[in-house]
């Protein structure tokens, strides 16, 4: 029994008071390392938070610095790529240049051996593949000039139905050689005027004329379409051939992009700079398995001039 007033040594029954003793330290120590344990804790969570969102700090901080040293990577990788087409063009021109003089000749001489060979059939027929060869060889050569030269379009009223019919009749050989059918979509009766530059024009719908014939070697239709739409004229070429995927819908624009192994995918490119040259646009819309259209728009002229 122990008095009143005075305190029990013995914590544990049937342990001795040295014992209980110990035992009441450990478990105090215990409870402490415990309690310094949780603490820890709580400061070590705290801590992650605060080294997460330090770290989501500095990235938002080295965002700009990241965005900027790839902007001037893509910069370097740009101003390289210019001085390479500026070598290459300088190139293709003197080149181009070289070669128009005897391919207007070769042009001259095998036009004038087509008109004696029309009684001999197989002989014509020879010829008209070396008369379609040099016409691509010139196309080429057009291309690669158009490419390299900086123009200063006039700004002159352009009849959008002669443009197409010139180009329709200048591609003729090709549309029988890829057994195209032909459908022109427009008014007869309507006249369609845009303002424009005729030179840089022609150039333009000739292209995307015989890119759509080229999209079809074995048949299809090429439907030329020729509208006034409020203050601007339309020209669009389709072309039942297989279509362009999605993601090159731009890729097709960049000089020397070709999917075509005899192309040098000058076409396009050439097509659109003369378009912006003009004031105007050039835009694809595209379906695989169904076909391209190709809309060149131009401003059309003040009603006083139309």
């Amino acid at each position: 029994m122990t008095r009143r007033g005075e305190a029990s040594t013995l914590s544990v029954p049937g342990a001795a008071p040295s014992e209980a003793g110990e035992l009441a330290r450990l478990r105090g120590a215990f409870a402490t390392f415990v309690t310094a344990t949780r603490r820890l804790e709580r400061e070590y969570a705290a801590l992650r938070e605060r080294v997460a969102l330090l770290a989501a700090e500095l990235e938002e901080k080295n965002r700009p610095l990241a965005d900027s040293l790839a902007r001037e990577r893509r910069l370097e990788a740009e101003a390289l790529r210019q001085s390479r087409l500026a070598a290459m063009g300088e190139m293709a021109a003197t080149l181009a240049h070289e070669v128009r003089n005897p391919l207007g000749a070769m042009e001259l001489f095998t036009g004038l051996l087509l008109q004696d060979l029309r009684d001999r059939p197989e002989a014509h027929a020879l010829a008209e593949q070396v008369a379609r060869g040099i016409a691509d060889l010139n196309h080429l050569v057009t291309n690669l000039l158009e490419f390299t030269r900086t123009r200063v379009p006039r700004a002159e009223v352009v009849d959008c139905r002669a443009l197409a019919e010139d180009a329709l009749r200048y591609t003729a050989d090709l549309q029988a050689a890829n057994r195209v059918t032909v459908v022109r979509d427009w008014d007869e009766d309507t006249a369609v005027t845009a303002l424009g530059d005729p030179d840089l024009s022609r150039p333009v719908v000739l292209n995307l004329v015989r890119n759509a014939l080229q999209a079809m070697p074995d048949g299809g239709a090429l439907t030329v379409s020729v509208r006034a739409r409020d203050l601007k004229a339309e020209i669009a070429i389709a072309d039942t051939g297989q279509g362009i995927a999605p993601d090159a819908h731009e890729e097709v624009f960049r000089p020397f992009y070709t999917t075509r192994t005899k192309g040098t995918g000058l076409g396009l490119p050439v097509a659109r700079g003369l378009v912006t040259a003009m004031g105007g646009e050039l835009v694809l819309a595209s379906e695989m398995g169904v076909g391209s259209t190709f809309t060149v728009t131009l401003p059309a002229p003040p009603k006083e001039e139309a």
